[in-house]
């Protein structure tokens, strides 16, 4: 998640009533990138879910070995250690045969100072009296298309596809097949 913060004087406040409560309203507004937990989008009954993909995509994926030595422990509903996760989503493993491909962490990094002036505009909507939802709105989407967009952006810098990989997707680019994911990944609002 991306988080600024705006600092306003309080001297012109009096001057100025419902713009206050506009403002701590607006502070309180969270615009968050990714694929809300739901549904499998489009996949069949029992498949895990857009945003489990994406999450296997940003940590990379397990030996053979590995998975079917934890799966017993999976299976009585032992979670994954969060520690460790951390751990491998900053370092990697050299034990993985897929390599991690993050998206929205470095998306949202490599366009922050575009993301910093949306956010100005937003509060410039709220210091002048306007109703700021529009810029909300708006920095959501580009949120949205930015993470969208690293699919094929060449600044990603993802290992390229496995030749055994290329050869039975028909393509040597990673994450890009039918679509589903990327198109996935959408913004929420959230207040309060």
């Amino acid at each position: 998640m991306f988080k600024g913060t705006v600092g306003v004087s309080t001297s012109k406040m009096n001057k100025m009533p419902g713009i206050e409560k506009l403002l701590k309203d607006l502070e309180k507004t969270q615009v968050l990138i990714g694929i809300p937990e739901g549904p499998a989008n489009n996949r069949p009954e029992g498949s895990i879910t857009n945003a489990q993909l994406l999450y296997i995509h940003t940590h990379g994926v397990r030996q053979k070995e590995m998975r079917e030595e934890m799966q017993p422990e999976i299976d009585k509903g032992t979670p994954y250690s969060k520690a460790y996760e951390m751990y491998l989503h900053e370092h990697g493993s050299p034990l993985w045969h897929s390599p991690p491909r993050p998206v929205l962490e470095p998306a949202v990094n490599h366009h922050k100072k575009q993301i910093a002036e949306k956010m100005k505009g937003i509060t410039a909507e709220a210091l002048d009296g306007r109703d700021p939802a529009p810029a909300i709105t708006q920095l959501g989407l580009y949120g949205q298309n930015i993470a969208r967009d690293w699919f094929t952006n060449p600044n990603n810098h993802w290992a390229p596809n496995s030749p055994v990989t290329a050869e039975l997707k028909g393509a040597d680019r990673p994450l890009i097949d039918q679509g589903e994911l990327r198109k996935s990944i959408t913004y929420v609002v959230k207040k309060g």
